[in-house]
């Protein structure tokens, strides 16, 4: 649970008053391979920290297809920013690819830490732009890159997940065949 507190703690300072009602009022949760985090047509109940593990956000196109937009691991949260913090239905599928430890702030927490905790908001403000600037950067490289270059920012961007996951669940994020991935994956 530390390692949230010490990211929230990297933006921007939070005493120790502060870090011990956070620590109080988290829930560390265990996922296993398969299990859905938040669900499309439901609302998202839960911001949560990864601090081990691997989920894959899919989302479903105008014909119905679903797409893996990203992959989220370690170090990174498993939310939909706009459900959970709009209390809207979820447009996204979270679901766990590997077995999962994650620390959950629940919306009732999350009220509370923004007023009990001075840089609350701020933090939680740099964090979802940090977030958003991320995700245009990988949206924009996946039009303008060739499969094999998109291909080599995935893996130096998430060296872990490459081990961890299947090459069909690759292929599917960077919008290739298998066969594609695996031609690229000999070349380089």
């Amino acid at each position: 649970m530390n390692s949230l507190i010490h990211l929230l703690h990297s933006i921007l300072p939070i005493s120790k008053e502060e870090q011990l009602l956070i620590h109080e009022n988290i829930v560390l949760e265990t996922y296993n391979k398969g299990q859905q985090h938040c669900s499309e047509g439901k609302i998202c109940k839960k911001l949560s920290f990864i601090e081990e593990g691997i989920f894959k956000v899919e989302e479903a196109n105008a014909d119905g297809n679903e797409f893996i937009k990203y992959f989220a691991c370690q170090g990174h949260f498993a939310v939909d920013l706009d459900s959970f913090f709009n209390q809207i239905p979820s447009k996204e599928n979270i679901t766990a690819l590997t077995a999962c430890k994650i620390i959950t702030i629940t919306p009732t927490n999350f009220e509370l830490f923004e007023e009990k905790v001075t840089n609350f908001s701020k933090i939680i403000a740099t964090l979802k732009e940090k977030a958003l600037l991320e995700k245009y950067k990988v949206k924009s490289e996946m039009l303008v890159d060739d499969a094999e270059t998109r291909y080599l920012k995935f893996v130096k961007r998430h060296p872990n997940v490459v081990q961890q996951i299947s090459q069909k669940l690759i292929a599917s994020h960077l919008g290739i065949s298998q066969f594609t991935l695996s031609r690229i994956r000999a070349r380089v």
